[in-house]
């Protein structure tokens, strides 16, 4: 089975802070056309790079594991 990281698209205004209605749930493989798409073979070593993310990123984006289905489709993995 194959890990993702899902890369919230656009993360929280953390200078103005967000309205308790905006979730920003729209998720990507990558961020535009420099990044990359992180995939990997066992779910530890996908949460390792995504805490890595999270801890260099000063935007305060979520990041989080996904699995691939069968179909194509993503699952989020606890």
């Amino acid at each position: 089975m194959a890990y993702f990281i899902h890369k919230q698209l656009i993360p929280t205004d953390i200078n103005a802070g967000d309205p308790h209605w905006a979730k920003r749930q729209i998720w990507v493989l990558r961020l535009n056309g420099d990044d990359t798409v992180d995939s990997f073979e066992t779910i530890e070593d996908a949460k390792s790079h995504a805490e890595t993310l999270f801890a260099n990123d000063p935007t305060a984006r979520i990041y989080k594991v996904v699995s691939k289905n069968e179909d194509g489709t993503f699952s989020d993995v606890s």
